[in-house]
């Protein structure tokens, strides 16, 4: 089930990225083995690390400005 995922997930990646049947043929062979799986993976993970590192920045810069404030106003 996942592998159908990843698939469609890496056929519509790189077409909208690409958009030439040639372009998009010699990117899969040359980057992702020649398989719509690996680029629906790899894509699907870089997603989700900007995704992470996101949540992450933003919870730090918020405990930051928390722990400045507590102490601004004590």
């Amino acid at each position: 089930m996942g592998e159908v995922v990843y698939a469609a997930i890496g056929r519509v990646y790189l077409w909208v990225r690409y958009r030439k049947k040639a372009k998009v043929k010699e990117i899969l062979d040359n980057k992702f083995d020649g398989s719509y799986i690996n680029a629906g993976a790899i894509s699907t993970m870089k997603v989700i690390g900007i995704i992470l590192i996101t949540i992450l920045f933003i919870s730090l810069i918020i405990l930051f400005i928390r722990i400045i404030l507590n102490h601004l106003l004590q």
